[in-house]
């Protein structure tokens, strides 16, 4: 009769000991526990020199050295929940005790049960932890990749914003501080700061805004300017309270909203200023005919009073026609004939018209116009009468100007465009009537029609391009901006 080899507890306890200290490491990947358990587990047997392990768990499978299926084996499922998800088993390469019904101890199967409940919650562990970084991998895509920007904001400062978000308000050491008052449009300041006490307070959540806003050091007029609609709600964020703010850039449908509001008031006044240039042509073409007559009797009889009497009539009648003329260009503006055409050529025609009336004003006419300008399609006509309004508009504003008067003409290439700038270092004009400057009949001057500026943005926006305002430009006055489109193919030579 065999006897038995006696059981050393100490190996079973220093491999459990072993295994679950690698167990508790987060650091220590599922795959290496995997290696080193099915390492141990042989050497805690009675017969270490011919014991052998394996474990399979999902696809992976690990084995001690010199593992083979024999007749002497014993397993154990490894579980997660109800669900078996593996085997842990031990065995021997041969058979020490073949008249013993088992070659197993009960500590042994104990220690192999214990073992698969240990890589059990792991296991499971590793599983959570998995699905919790796919869930995170998957919400980061989603923010990473949002066509709408968010931020996160905790104790007044912005501690995330995703790409998006840095596209609106630029790179986090600028923006740290979401709502700045100073990029925020000076329209929009008052009601942004309502909006961001009520966001504090937490008295209104979800809010909601739309306002305008530039980085700082940016124009903050014209393209410069950013249309945002903002929305704010709470939110916890690595444990503490926070506020998540998405905005949304929306420039493009407030440029078309403004578009078709502009294009809807100049079709009404337009009508209406047809009519009454109409009602004043009328009479006025029979207030002309008598003046005809009048002068040919008062030149006949040599009256001199009653001949200057009649000039300044007909001088008279003549600026009433020329209102009727605008505002009937104002009311039916004909389509832009467009050709390819160096931008550069208008702006010289403009020049050399407005030269001479400059130079007896005292005013230093500059150029900077840049060479080899890609060509655009444009009515040459057209935008040289923009740019000669614009220049006129410049002079007229340094008439009160004791010194340095001077206009600045400059044209330079974009990466889209090509912007041609009028500015001067006149007083400018102020930022409240910056969003009303360009509406028909709006003037701040006196015998003025309000409609050049009005007509020189329909002209510029026929073309598909863009007519903005600065009210202080970089020479201290008004500066007004054309963008014109380049074409979408090579033009012609």
């Amino acid at each position: 009769m065999s006897t038995r080899k006696p059981h050393s507890p100490n190996r079973g306890l220093n491999c459990l000991f072993t295994i679950s200290k690698l167990a508790d490491r987060r650091q220590v990947s599922l795959t290496t526990l995997l290696e080193r358990t099915a390492t141990e587990l042989p050497r805690a047997l009675r017969f270490p020199e011919s014991a052998c392990a394996a474990i399979r768990m999902d696809t992976t499978q690990r084995t001690s050295e010199h593992f083979r299926q024999t007749d002497w084996m014993v397993s154990e499922a490894i579980t997660v929940g109800q669900k078996q998800i593996g085997v842990v088993e031990i065995g021997y390469l041969e058979n020490h005790y073949p008249s013993e019904k088992s070659l197993f101890l009960d500590e042994e199967r104990q220690l192999l049960a214990l073992v698969a409940e240990i890589l059990g919650r792991v296991a499971a562990r590793h599983r959570t932890e998995t699905a919790f970084q796919e869930s995170e991998d998957r919400f980061r895509s989603l923010v990473e990749g949002s066509l709408t920007g968010i931020s996160i904001v905790q104790d007044d400062e912005v501690v995330y914003q995703n790409p998006e978000q840095e596209r609106l308000l630029g790179p986090l050491p600028r923006a740290n501080k979401l709502l700045d008052r100073d990029s925020i449009h000076p329209e929009d300041a008052d009601k942004v700061e309502a909006y961001y006490r009520r966001l504090v307070s937490g008295s209104q959540l979800p809010c909601d805004i739309d306002f305008r806003f530039y980085l700082p050091g940016e124009n903050p007029s014209g393209s410069g300017v950013k249309w945002v609609h903002c929305r704010a709600v709470t939110t916890r964020y690595r444990g503490r309270q926070a506020l998540l703010v998405n905005m949304m850039d929306i420039t493009p449908a407030k440029e078309m909203e403004h578009l078709l509001r502009i294009r809807d008031k100049m079709s009404s006044l337009g009508r209406v200023a047809t009519g009454i240039a109409h009602e004043i042509r009328n009479p006025l073409s029979g207030i002309n005919i008598y003046l005809d007559t009048l002068e040919k009797c008062y030149h006949r009889h040599a009256d001199e009073k009653a001949v200057a009497i009649l000039a300044k009539l007909r001088s008279a009648s003549r600026k009433i026609e020329s209102v009727i003329k605008r505002v009937m260009d104002f009311s039916k503006p004909g389509a832009p004939r467009l050709i390819a055409c160096d931008p550069n050529r208008p702006v010289r025609e403009a020049i050399d018209l407005s030269r001479v009336a400059l130079r007896k004003s005292g005013v230093r006419l500059e150029t900077e116009t840049a060479e080899n300008l890609p060509q655009c399609l444009l009515d040459p006509t057209l935008i040289e009468e923009v740019v000669l309004n614009l220049i006129t508009n410049a002079a007229e504003a340094l008439k009160h100007t004791e010194t340095n008067k001077t206009i600045r003409i400059a044209s330079l290439p974009g990466p889209d465009s090509v912007r041609i700038v009028v500015s001067d270092s006149g007083p400018g004009f102020p930022q409240a009537l910056q969003s009303a400057i360009f509406d028909p009949f709006y003037t701040t001057k006196n015998g003025s029609t309000g409609i050049g500026l009005s007509l020189s943005q329909r002209i510029v926006a026929d073309h598909g391009g863009r007519l903005t305002a600065d009210p202080a430009g970089k020479d201290g006055g008004a500066q007004f901006t054309i963008d014109l489109p380049l074409p979408g193919e090579p033009l012609p030579k």
